[in-house]
């Protein structure tokens, strides 16, 4: 009997070795949603190719650039996908944006509306004074509303968390931290037509030994299809860190415009 996978099972080691090196050698924003990359519609393999680019000229020099890729892997029950994302901004040549991270999954799908998943993640965000932070969790999503347009789904995956921070710049904020959080969340999907939906997720994320350290975060998403291969996308993303190092805002928003390019 033919496997049903592009490639031979035995390439799986090196597969998974390739992706493990992709995620660690790309450059790593604090808090990151990565509810927005899952592809629920993808069978089979999947790439796509994303850019943003953001110039103001007159009083104030502005640019900010950024680029995000993904791959996908799905051959029921089996989901795998692969997602990096890059942002640079400056401002009369300074820079006010340098963050990126990298994020691998694993999902199975159960019989009925459960799955079960495993990640990793790296991040680093310059302006968040975080050098690295790597992830590592598990756990359970459940499909809670499934029918054409509207999406609901939820999650809990505890983590596994460890931080490096600028030590130079965190004031009484520990450099180095080591902990375990619980990660709760919810992700609503509407779908006007094939090419245009509305995405939004909510995420609360606080420390098990600590429960007044939580992190927030909220992001909605707009795609809108200007043609089969290209798309405009908006996103709102609003954190809040109630423990937040150095002189770092705990709470921050930020309003991005940009394309996609479906390969």
């Amino acid at each position: 009997m033919r496997s049903p996978w592009p490639f031979d099972i035995a390439a799986w080691p090196v597969v998974l070795l390739f992706s493990a090196l992709t995620l660690l050698t790309v450059p790593v924003s604090a808090q990151v949603n990565t509810e927005r990359m899952r592809n629920l519609d993808v069978e089979g393999f999947s790439a796509t190719l994303g850019g943003s680019v953001a110039l103001q000229s007159g009083n104030t020099e502005l640019l900010e650039v950024g680029v995000d890729t993904r791959m996908d892997l799905l051959y029921a029950p089996h989901h795998l996908f692969l997602v990096s994302e890059v942002r640079y901004g400056q401002s009369d040549g300074r820079r006010f944006r340098d963050r990126s991270f990298a994020h691998l999954r694993y999902n199975y799908r159960f019989g009925g509306p459960l799955v079960a998943e495993a990640f990793t993640q790296v991040e680093r965000d310059n302006f968040a004074l975080l050098e690295l932070r790597t992830l590592a969790g598990g756990g359970l999503r459940l499909r809670l509303l499934d029918s054409e347009p509207a999406r609901l789904f939820a999650g809990f995956t505890p983590m596994f968390e460890s931080e490096r921070l600028d030590p130079n710049r965190v004031g009484t904020h520990p450099a180095r931290t080591a902990t375990v959080r619980l990660s709760h969340y919810a992700n609503a999907r509407l779908r006007v037509n094939e090419r245009t939906f509305l995405l939004s997720t909510t995420y609360a994320q606080p420390r098990i030994d600590a429960f007044g350290d939580i992190r927030l975060l909220n992001e909605t998403r707009l795609g809108v299809g200007i043609t089969r291969a290209l798309a405009l996308r908006v996103s709102l993303n609003v954190r809040y860190d109630s423990r937040p190092p150095g002189d770092v805002s705990d709470w921050t928003l930020s309003l991005t415009n940009g394309l996609t390019v479906s390969l």
